[in-house]
């Protein structure tokens, strides 16, 4: 299995595969927190490649110091960059601990949303306990009826990275706000609180946020995974081992297929290797397939190299991709890897063709609005509402699903 440090290296490899999988395997897990050595090399590698085919999104919450926040608002002034590019050097700076932001008032004040999240987590930290959970409660009641993208998710984040900080909410009402779930709850205090069961640790609440992978639902098991995946322990990987082909629900394994790749311990890479051989769905075994890559298997590697010859989900990921991956971190010289780069660097031209096309199709004059541009219908459906396409259900659970 990979280690961290020996992964971290390859952040700075040349090939951005690589290095992309070297992000996901900090980010994936959380094993990024509290490690400020991953920002400066995500930095580096940004300026030796100058490159959109780095995953910058996966160093939005890699910890900063005051001069790795120093080299990002200069990246930000820089015209070698692109606005995509900046965009995402402006979200790492967004997440910056406002600790270490006295230096840059200056810059923050010509940022409105910068500013706002500052503030936003100033006014948190100055709150009493009892003020904290009274904001966290005001949020999850103005949730409701609303869709995911109307939420300012990331103050909710804040919110829930606060208590759980403070330990000002008692583990027994998590494990009851969890153990109450119910679907047609329209609010999102479920999913908060899951998040907040795995910022606190508690593993008490294991069992019920692995039943909550089952949950037909527009964001839940998302949380759940993360929680899970944030508490990270020996517990976990068994528990949801022992549920995994039991469980009721057509979405339970599809999400707990995702979660073993991302903790990283000896009994994950036992229970992937335990469940592939068994599992008959191609999109559930190209997840556990990945998780063994992820991890860093020698173990699993003739299970997934079997999948990448004889097939797999290839609408949901490249297998190719991850044993490729694999096999540069782990310096292992596999026979087929000069083939494997071949079929990677074939696909990457053929996106890179279709996006020239794509670009010189928007580049036509009438192609960016009149008849072309979409309609969009003013009375916007509401989560709770009938669903418009006449099914009698409610449209979160329809075509809002």
């Amino acid at each position: 299995m990979f280690h961290p440090e020996q992964v971290k290296s390859y952040i700075l490899h040349p090939e951005h595969i690589v290095s992309n999988t070297a992000l996901r395997y900090f980010e994936d897990s959380f094993l990024y927190e509290n490690d400020t050595a991953l920002m400066p090399l995500l930095l580096e590698k940004l300026k030796q490649s100058k490159q959109a085919k780095i995953h910058l999104f996966r160093g939005y919450k890699f910890p900063q110091t005051e001069e790795t926040i120093r080299e990002l608002l200069a990246l930000c002034q820089s015209p070698a960059y692109d606005n995509n590019t900046k965009f995402h050097l402006k979200n790492m700076l967004y997440h910056s601990d406002p600790q270490l932001l006295d230096p840059f008032v200056e810059f923050i004040e010509k940022d409105p949303v910068w500013k706002k999240r500052v503030q936003q987590k100033r006014n948190l930290s100055i709150m009493d306990d009892q003020e904290l959970v009274s904001a966290f409660q005001l949020f999850i009641e103005q949730s409701a009826d609303k869709y995911i993208n109307e939420l300012d998710t990331t103050y909710g984040d804040e919110i829930v990275n606060e208590l759980s900080r403070r330990k000002c909410i008692d583990p027994d009402t998590v494990l009851q706000k969890l153990d109450a779930y119910n679907p047609d709850d329209l609010s999102y205090e479920t999913s908060f609180f899951a998040q907040l069961a795995g910022a606190m640790k508690l593993e008490a609440a294991i069992p019920l946020l692995c039943g909550l992978l089952g949950a037909k639902d527009e964001w839940l098991p998302e949380k759940a995974i993360e929680a899970l995946v944030h508490i990270g322990t020996t517990s976990v990987v068994t528990t949801l081992a022992d549920r995994y082909f039991a469980a009721n629900g057509e979405y339970f394994r599809l999400y707990a297929s995702d979660v073993f790749g991302r903790i990283k311990l000896p009994a994950s890479e036992e229970a992937l290797l335990t469940l592939l051989p068994e599992e008959q769905n191609l999109t559930f075994a190209t997840r556990l397939a990945d998780g063994l890559c992820e991890l860093g298997s020698s173990k699993g590697l003739p299970l997934v190299q079997a999948m990448v010859e004889e097939g797999y989900d290839r609408g949901l990921m490249s297998l190719t991709e991850s044993i490729y991956g694999y096999c540069v971190i782990s310096n292992t010289p596999h026979p087929s890897l000069p083939q494997w780069k071949k079929e990677l660097d074939m696909e990457e031209a053929r996106q890179a063709r279709r996006q020239q096309e794509l670009e010189r199709m928007f580049a036509i004059p009438g192609l960016q609005g009149g008849l072309n541009t979409p309609y969009t219908n003013p009375n916007k459906v509401g989560r709770n509402d009938p669903c418009p396409c006449g099914s009698g259900k409610k449209y979160k659970k329809c075509c809002g699903a």
